[in-house]
C-alpha cells in the first residue's frame, strides 16, 4: 500500500468507472458512505477501500485494528454474472510500517516496567502459522531510537523454517534492552500506524509518529486470546 494513501488520502467519492462498478458487485455492501472511505486500489479488476475506525479496538494480546478494509475483485465463477465483481475480502486491520507486521507485541502485565530499569520485559505473539510454539531465538528488534521523551521500537519474528500447522501461537516472553534506564519515558510500538505507546505509570496510552515512507501493510485482525502491534 503506498504510504500517500495514509499522508494525503483519496476519498471514495473520487472513484472511476471501474471502482463505481465494482461497488455493485455480489455481496458488496449497498449502503457504503464513501465519504468516509479512501481508495487504495482502483483497476479494472480490483479495487480496495480503506477508512480508520471511529476508535482502536483492542482485541488483546497486541492486536488493535484501527481500520477496516474492503477488497472487491472481478471473479471467474458461475454464480458471479458479467462483469464478474464480488466482495473477496472484509476485515478490520492494523497498519504496519516497512519490514513489519510478523508479530503483536504487549507489555508483559507479570512484569511491569521499572522505571529505574534499562530493560523492558515483552510478550511477543508470532501471527504466522508455527504450529502453535513459541517463537523463542526468532524474535529480534528490528529497530530501536531513544529520545528523552521517547522508547521508539519495533519487533519482528523471523518466520519459522519448514511446514507448520495454523492454530494460533503462545505469547514468546522477549526482554528489551535499552541504553539507558526507561525512567518516565513513553514506550512505543513504531511498527503500526499510529504507534501505540505505554508508560510505565500509564497503559492504552496512542500516540501518532510521523509517516515513515515506503510500502505499507495491512494486517487482519486475529481472534487469538491472552498479554506495542503490527498485507495488502
Amino acid at each position: 500500500m503506498p504510504a500517500d494513501v495514509l499522508e494525503d488520502p483519496t476519498p471514495a467519492t473520487e472513484l472511476g468507472p471501474d471502482g463505481l462498478a465494482a461497488l455493485k458487485g455480489i455481496e458488496v455492501p449497498d449502503d457504503l458512505d464513501l465519504t468516509t472511505w479512501w481508495i487504495v486500489t482502483e483497476t479494472d479488476a480490483r479495487l480496495v477501500l480503506l477508512r480508520p475506525l471511529a476508535a482502536p479496538q483492542d482485541l488483546g494480546a497486541g492486536d488493535v485494528p484501527t481500520h477496516e478494509l474492503l477488497a472487491i475483485e472481478k471473479v471467474d465463477a458461475p454464480n458471479v454474472p458479467p462483469p464478474g465483481w464480488m466482495l473477496t475480502r472484509s476485515t478490520t486491520c492494523a497498519i504496519a510500517v516497512p519490514g513489519a507486521g510478523s508479530a503483536s507485541v504487549t507489555l508483559d502485565p507479570q512484569a511491569m516496567p521499572d522505571p529505574a530499569a534499562a530493560s523492558v520485559a515483552l510478550l511477543v505473539t508470532e501471527r504466522a502459522c508455527a504450529s502453535g510454539q513459541l517463537a523463542t531465538d526468532r524474535v529480534r528488534v528490528a529497530g530501536l531510537i531513544e529520545t528523552d521523551v521517547a522508547v521508539e521500537v519495533v519487533v519482528v519474528v523471523d518466520p519459522m523454517v519448514g511446514g507448520a500447522t495454523c492454530q494460533g501461537n503462545p505469547p514468546t516472553p522477549f526482554v528489551l534492552e535499552l541504553a539507558t534506564p526507561l525512567g518516565e519515558r513513553v514506550l512505543l510500538d513504531a511498527s503500526v500506524l499510529p504507534a501505540r505507546g505505554s508508560s510505565p505509570r500509564r497503559r492504552g496510552d496512542r500516540a501518532q509518529l510521523p509517516l515513515s515512507p515506503g510500502t505499507l501493510s495491512v494486517t487482519s485482525s486475529y481472534a487469538w486470546s491472552p498479554g506495542i502491534s503490527p498485507g495488502e
